[in-house]
């Protein structure tokens, strides 16, 4: 697990800065063009937000990725929690079966 931190820290700032960048191109020429910084913003928002989710679905999806391995290795398992789990299914069987008696 030692070498996915590296990739999860470098995608994850691979992403992040091409998104600022996203941004913040769109902004400076809207701004040069118009003089307008909250319709510049507003712009450069919604121009940087379309053209990321259509440029940078593989980065994003490599986050999502090695987010989903980190939290599925945190995710701890005990004995309670799949005793409670074990009578909360049995318990929903029950209450399905009292619901529709047999004629």
């Amino acid at each position: 697990m030692p070498d996915q931190r590296p990739s999860l820290a470098l995608a994850f700032v691979a992403y992040s800065a091409l998104r600022i960048a996203l941004f913040a191109v769109p902004l400076v020429v809207i701004y040069a063009l118009s003089g307008n910084p909250i319709l510049s913003a507003v712009l450069a928002a919604f121009i940087g937000f379309v053209l990321s989710m259509i440029l940078l679905d593989k980065q994003r999806g490599a986050v999502a990725r090695f987010l989903k391995q980190r939290a599925e290795s945190r995710r701890v398992v005990s004995d309670e929690t799949v005793e409670d789990e074990a009578v909360d299914g049995a318990a929903g069987q029950n209450d399905s079966a009292a619901a529709s008696p047999r004629p």
